[in-house]
């Protein structure tokens, strides 16, 4: 298709744009969003803030110049893990709650005490930050209001609904959830103890799918009426293709608000704390997801810098040689590959002469040592080493931040020659099929920048990196700890 309208919705921003055949942004508006932290480990958001803002941003990209009538469809990806509760009606009942929300805790503790006894050996990935343990919060906590749901929407499929009166997701989307009413489909006392069932959900296809097309009643979009709306798949999936990664035996790390990274393999193979997903015919994920990335490096900037740009922070503190502290990045628990609510961060290895450019140094270092636990299981588990890294996300733009990720992954990483992959990958779906995946990532390899390990920090970074290892084993009784006396307190729900 000559040209495409995409959108890239995650938990920090929404970009919209207009992307050529050659995949090429022709026009983009980017509008800021954010998740609100609520003092009881909540993490929620109004879902119409992300269709007002959608709107607007395409009514900006008219602004701008853009011929919306000329686009051939809209295609898009989003944020996920995150449950988007709907009416009959297809309205929002409950505000969405996001990926960091781990109020679920003690509604799950309860269901597995009523369910079978070797659910948890038959399926081990239920955690606070399933979707299946929000909706138990939901069910038990919010009673009035899980009579009102119809549906559980990701993030996508709600704008989806909007633009076409269409209830629909995509098999990737909804694999988490799917995968536990499989494992629970011929048991009975573990059905009975939920309280629901997998109607919840919606009818999952392929992210190639046309789920309908823009309906003519939307104020201030007549000009994309009748459009035909592609289905898409999460942020990480499109991030995935759009950065030529949906390959076998290439690793992926797309770095924005949270880090998610993993392997393409072409069997399904398991690993403790790792998700496995078939993400096409003949190619599985092999990963997951962090809590944190970009916001961690946030975070230290404005604790240690504040007023200073990240940029430059970066630029002086990553260069930055001599004997550092050791970051934890568990600032809010961690998920992959740890699913442990209870983490926390810490800086290991403090001394007197240590400032601001130590430990900024630290805190994007530790955010690879994670990544690179997270690629060593993942290629352990699909039998063979990745032959490279493809790196995308707010922080693939920094050349100095590829570069320390490749010393610490020692991986050759490739950067694309767009710095949009969620867009380009929602673009890319528009017109083709999944047995087309292989074509183009060749073709999104295309140009770009490589990034290759240095040989001369090779023995001190993997020393660093059995100490990240160590003092997370270490440490995590003691943080376990810490967060009961906290609950008992009443200072956790």
């Amino acid at each position: 298709m000559t040209r495409v309208l995409a959108y890239d919705l995650g938990g920090s921003s929404l970009r919209v744009a207009v992307v050529s055949a050659g995949n090429e942004i022709l026009q983009m508006v980017r509008t800021p969003m954010r998740i609100p932290k609520g003092h009881d480990g909540s993490y929620e958001v109004d879902p119409n803030e992300w269709w007002d803002a959608f709107v607007e941003g395409c009514q900006s990209l008219a602004g701008q110049g853009a011929d919306l009538a000329s686009v051939e469809a809209i295609a898009g990806c989003g944020f996920t893990r995150t449950q988007v509760p709907v009416g009959r009606n297809g309205d929002a009942v409950h505000p969405a709650i996001t990926f960091q929300d781990f109020r679920g805790t003690r509604a799950l503790a309860d269901y597995l005490s009523e369910a079978s006894d070797d659910l948890g050996q038959r399926y081990d990935g239920l955690s606070p930050f399933h979707p299946v343990a929000r909706l138990l919060w939901l069910r038990t906590r919010t009673p009035d209001v899980w009579n009102l749901v119809e549906k559980i929407l990701e993030p996508k499929d709600y704008i989806n609904f909007r633009l076409t009166g269409e209830i629909a997701s995509d098999r990737i989307s909804q694999n988490a959830a799917r995968s536990f009413f499989e494992a629970i489909a011929k048991d009975t006392k573990s059905q009975q103890a939920l309280g629901f069932d997998d109607t919840v959900l919606p009818t999952a296809g392929s992210p190639f799918d046309e789920i309908g097309c823009v309906r003519r009643d939307i104020p201030g979009l007549s000009a994309l009426a009748g459009k035909p709306v592609i289905c898409g798949s999460t942020d990480t999936w499109g991030s995935v293709l759009g950065s030529g990664a949906m390959v076998a035996e290439t690793a992926y790390c797309i770095s924005g608000t949270s880090d998610v990274s993993g392997i393409l393999a072409t069997e399904c193979s398991l690993c403790e704390g790792l998700l496995t997903l078939r993400w096409a015919p003949g190619l599985w994920q092999i990963g997951g997801p962090s809590q944190g990335a970009a916001t961690r490096l946030n975070w230290a900037v404005e604790k240690l810098a504040p007023g200073r740009s990240i940029i430059d922070v970066v630029a002086e503190s990553v260069p930055k040689t001599g004997p550092t502290p050791i970051f934890l990045p568990y600032l809010e628990g961690e998920r992959t590959p740890y699913w442990d609510k209870s983490l926390r961060g810490a800086f290991i290895g403090l001394d007197e002469s240590q400032g601001t450019s130590d430990l900024v140094r630290a805190v994007c270092e530790g955010i690879n040592f994670l990544s690179r636990v997270v690629l060593e299981r993942a290629e352990a588990a699909a039998g063979s080493p990745a032959r490279h890294i493809c790196f995308a996300g707010g922080l693939s733009n920094n050349p100095l931040l590829c570069q320390l990720k490749a010393d610490v992954a020692d991986r050759p990483v490739f950067v694309a020659k767009h710095n949009e992959s969620g867009l380009v990958g929602a673009a890319c779906l528009a017109g083709n099929s999944a047995d087309r995946l292989a074509a183009i990532s060749s073709r999104l390899m295309e140009g770009g920048t490589w990034y290759r390990p240095s040989a001369a920090s090779r023995a001190e970074i993997d020393n660093r990196f059995e100490a990240f290892k160590q003092s997370t084993d270490a440490l995590r009784p003691v943080m376990r700890g810490l967060q009961e006396r906290a609950m008992q307190q009443g200072n956790i729900k």
